[in-house]
């Protein structure tokens, strides 16, 4: 005959129910299931049936984040920028799941000083280029900008769109146009902010 202490019979309990708890958990997460990157907008604003449950993962199965991975360089103003674009796969956001960009960027000036330089950081570093989604056309990427200045409203969303294979134009479109007393400047801005002003890159490799 088996006999089990109080102690450990107590410490049984507890295991089985963590247990049970992760179990629940991986249920949740497998029926939430994947759904195409590119039909994230759905979600988020265009059809109000469709909803986000926890552990819900928006995964690139068709590969459109492919075709802007890579460097990518233009001139604008008296400035050259790069992008270094690479694809950062299940990061997790408000136990969501993406497939998303990562955009570390350098701007140079006309006689090659550096005026930010984001390429030499890990990939976590805060003032990245990263994520978000595909508006309704998968030739557009909409992705999170807060640069040094941010309190200057050097912040927004940048808009990326391949042209074709070797050519994607990009700029920024600010959260606002507030400006605390911090900026007595204004508005500090080192990327192009209207449509008028884009850069076109070319693809490097």
């Amino acid at each position: 005959m088996i006999v089990i202490k109080f102690e450990n019979m107590k410490k049984l309990m507890i295991i089985v129910f963590f247990l049970s708890l992760y179990s629940g958990y991986a249920q949740t997460i497998q029926q939430a299931g994947v759904v195409p990157l590119e039909d994230y907008h759905l979600y988020n604003a265009e059809d109000p049936s469709l909803k986000i449950n926890d552990g819900l993962y928006f995964k690139d199965v068709n590969n459109h984040l492919n075709k802007f991975a890579g460097s990518w360089q233009g001139e604008y103003e008296d400035k050259t920028l790069i992008l270094e674009v690479s694809i950062l796969e299940n990061v997790e956001s408000l136990a969501i799941y993406f497939d998303e960009l990562l955009i570390k960027y350098k701007i140079t000036d006309v006689n090659g000083n550096e005026v930010v330089n984001t390429i030499q950081y890990f990939d976590d570093y805060k003032y990245h280029i990263s994520g978000n989604y595909f508006p309704d056309n998968t030739a557009y990427y909409i992705a999170s900008y807060v640069g040094y200045e941010y309190m200057c409203n050097q912040k927004g969303r940048a808009i990326m769109h391949i042209v074709n294979s070797n050519t994607m134009t990009f700029w920024i479109l600010p959260d606002n146009d507030m400006i605390g007393p911090e900026c007595p400047m204004g508005n500090i801005h080192i990327l192009p902010t209207t449509l008028e002003t884009l850069v076109t890159l070319a693809k490097q490799n």
